[in-house]
């Protein structure tokens, strides 16, 4: 089974003092690189002869599996956690308060670590240990080092690439900015599933819009499956952009009413925008609403970087719907 990229839950531009450039390319180059890596390693391991391989192979394939796959559920941990703002609240500021004696004094631990990790790497969890009976600050010294048994509540990755881009060697500024950023909501429900594995996941972005990921979509196109992509971005979000896919067709998503009965019918549809939220959501279900085979590319473009999608220059005629 491939690994497939998670899609972004915030608008990377929104964040207060992290620039999108940062958190996009942290996104498709760290996050998507350590997706691609554990499927490939997987893929390797899938067509090994265990009885006779080389024990050089096993130790290393078994060494590279382990940090592919936990750099990318840290790094999933670490997206699912920004794009808000405010302060603990409910259980999980209930449960801050019995394991540390108050919130503040939580945050100051817990920044404190982070900023004691400027200059290395490594990452510092809020992890819930059963075994423990207690949340508890975590230090990493890289992907492999998590508490045996723990689940991570929230992620902050101090690795240079997650700050460099836009602090340099200011760790600490990128620490605080992080705090300022983080999505209380969305923790609050990782601490819920902690406690509770049969809480259901927060969804997808659009979860109710049908989709297609951006493995699919690069399967479909490698078959030569006969689709119609349909570029759907704002034109305020183009400033943003370089790529668009491969054959797609850039159409304003405003117009949508002078475009969409001029599309093939018995065609499957894909719509996308930069990161797959109410835009290419909202052009699939008024394409669908008009009877198309229509579905979302999940994460949009963003994603499908994450994944190494082939793209080819956005170049004006491209915004004129001229491909």
């Amino acid at each position: 089974m491939d690994y497939e990229v998670l899609p972004l839950p915030f608008k990377p531009h929104r964040l207060d003092g992290l620039s999108d450039r940062l958190l996009v390319s942290h996104y498709e180059n760290n996050y998507g690189g350590a997706v691609r890596r554990l499927n490939a390693i997987e893929g390797r391991l899938a067509g090994l002869d265990w009885s006779a391989a080389p024990v050089f192979d096993l130790n290393g394939l078994g060494r590279e599996r382990l940090i592919a796959a936990n750099s990318m559920l840290l790094h999933e941990a670490y997206f699912d956690a920004l794009g808000g703002s405010g302060a603990p609240h409910g259980g999980l500021a209930r449960a801050l308060e019995r394991d540390f004696g108050s919130i503040d004094r939580w945050r100051a631990e817990f920044t404190a670590m982070g900023k004691a990790l400027a200059g290395g790497s490594g990452w510092v969890l809020l992890t819930w240990s059963e075994r423990l009976g207690r949340l508890t600050n975590q230090w990493a010294a890289d992907h492999c080092h998590t508490l045996a048994g723990g689940v991570p509540v929230l992620a902050l990755d101090m690795y240079e690439h997650a700050y460099a881009l836009d602090f340099g060697a200011k760790a600490a500024a990128y620490v605080d900015a992080f705090m300022r950023n983080i999505h209380w909501e969305r923790i609050e429900a990782r601490h819920g599933r902690a406690l509770d594995p049969d809480l259901p996941s927060t969804p997808w972005p659009n979860p109710d819009v049908p989709k297609i990921t951006a493995a699919e979509l690069r399967g479909a196109l490698d078959r030569g499956e006969d689709l119609t992509l349909v570029d759907v971005c704002l034109a305020d979000d183009l400033s943003r952009r370089t790529d668009m896919l491969p054959g797609a067709r850039f159409l304003a998503p405003e117009a949508i009413a002078d475009w969409a009965d001029d599309l093939p019918r018995g065609k499957p549809v894909v719509a996308y925008c930069v990161y797959g939220f109410q835009i290419s959501g909202e052009a699939t279900i008024e394409l669908r609403r008009r009877g198309l085979d229509a579905r979302m590319l999940a994460g949009g473009i963003t994603a499908w970087h994450a994944m190494a999608g082939p793209t080819v220059p956005l170049t004006p005629r491209h915004n004129q719907g001229d491909v």
